[in-house]
């Protein structure tokens, strides 16, 4: 997922918007469009976890921080998978009804008859 501007990283990385500056001169990994200290500034998620993870986390050793970031990243490679699959699902349904609906297209009107019951009794 990518991030733009200072606040939206500073909330994935749960932390002020000054302390995310400071973290970019100490590398953090963010995308200047417009080369200077003033212009926009983007970033992709993972990224920043990635950088996170390695960096400040190990030196403090806040593994519950990271088994919620590798949660949060199990949680959302399995959400997709639940999309592809609920997509080829919707897919073959499709499928299937177009199909039902031909068949129906194509099969004759049925005649109705009266039973020989009903029409001996005339």
């Amino acid at each position: 997922m990518i991030l733009t501007g200072w606040k939206e990283i500073a909330s994935h990385l749960n932390c002020a918007v000054r302390t995310v500056q400071r973290w970019e001169r100490n590398g953090l990994p963010v995308n200047r469009p417009i080369p200077g200290r003033r212009g926009h500034v983007t970033a992709d998620a993972e990224m920043l976890d990635s950088w996170f993870r390695d960096t400040a986390f190990w030196r403090r050793n806040d593994f519950v921080r990271l088994d919620e970031i590798d949660r949060a990243r199990a949680l959302r490679a399995e959400a997709r998978h639940s999309r592809e699959t609920l997509r080829e699902n919707m897919a073959s349904l499709k499928k299937q009804t177009e199909l039902l609906r031909r068949r129906i297209a194509a099969k004759p009107p049925r005649t109705t008859s009266l039973p020989k019951w009903a029409v001996q009794g005339t």
